[in-house]
């Protein structure tokens, strides 16, 4: 019983293996990015292109050649996906296309496209996903000015939900092997999009998007209660009410009107009431699952 909740010694030298080259790769990426911002003004264009071209090629070579485990490969190559965003950040500043564009970033997650599709590693996933969500906020940001906000929040909440569905289908039905916290965290990204875009229809009056909205939330936050219901799961159990939560707040903030002093003593007394009630399922479900029932 012991051994499926302790992890052994084998599983704390892999762990400590894993976050150790974790960290040295980490640490490379970041000390190359403080090597060109102090060597700036000393070096050429030829020397910023080519070092960090260099790098990324010379890193990529060494993820395929070297005969590692799995894992580490696909660490060094994460690695050079970071690098491929230090080269594409030095261009822009050598000729000044700009490093905090949308191209940019839709540049770096493009390039980097078939690393993730090979490795098929999660959190060259999560930058790849991160990546993603920040080109199409910074294309909203800086070219569809004209798109309502709500088209932004809602579009993300629904993508980023997407992924955490079809991750669970690939779970449940045994075709692959997902790991728990890159669906959480994605879950996450995907709860604060969707309770960003359901307060902001309903505290901005934008009526004329609440049908589409109200019906992705109920499909979304329906799936993943009944995901988490079925399966004892105190992360859904806990996420999605306290989103609903906040929903509803907004919901009263707008019938009783947001300076109203009744508003928001009834908004207070719903928060603390509802948030008790939640800890105290939450707690219940705990102890079920620890004594097997």
């Amino acid at each position: 019983m012991e051994e499926d909740i302790y992890p052994d010694q084998d599983s704390w030298a892999t762990f400590i293996r894993i976050t150790l080259i974790t960290l040295g790769v980490g640490f490379m990426a970041a000390g190359i990015i403080f090597f060109f911002a102090y060597n700036w003004d000393d070096l050429g264009k030829f020397a910023k292109l080519g070092i960090v071209q260099g790098l990324v090629v010379l890193v990529t070579i060494l993820a395929l050649v070297l005969k590692i485990d799995t894992i580490y490969r696909n660490i060094i190559l994460t690695g050079s996906a970071i690098l491929v965003g230090v080269m594409f950040a030095v261009f822009g500043q050598i000729y000044q296309t700009g490093a905090n564009a949308f191209d940019f970033f839709l540049a770096w997650t493009v390039f980097i496209t078939i690393w993730v599709l090979i490795s098929n590693f999660p959190p060259l996933w999560l930058l790849y996903l991160f990546l993603g969500n920040l080109t199409i906020y910074l294309y909203w940001d800086q070219v569809a000015k004209h798109w309502d906000f709500i088209y932004l929040t809602a579009g993300l909440f629904v993508l980023n939900a997407s992924v955490v569905l079809l991750s669970t289908w690939i779970n449940d039905q045994k075709k692959g092997n997902i790991p728990l916290y890159f669906i959480n965290i994605i879950s996450i990204g995907a709860v604060i999009w969707g309770t960003y875009c359901n307060l902001y229809w309903i505290l901005d009056g934008k009526a004329s998007f609440a049908p589409f909205i109200i019906f992705a939330t109920i499909l979304f936050y329906g799936l993943g209660l009944w995901h988490g219901i079925r399966n004892r799961s105190i992360f859904y159990m806990g996420l999605l009410p306290f989103s609903i939560v906040i929903i509803l707040s907004g919901v009263i903030l707008k019938v009783m009107e947001s300076n109203d002093e009744t508003g928001i003593f009834l908004v207070g007394l719903f928060i603390v009431s509802s948030v008790s009630l939640i800890i105290w399922n939450l707690i219940k479900v705990q102890r079920r699952v620890k004594h097997g029932n």
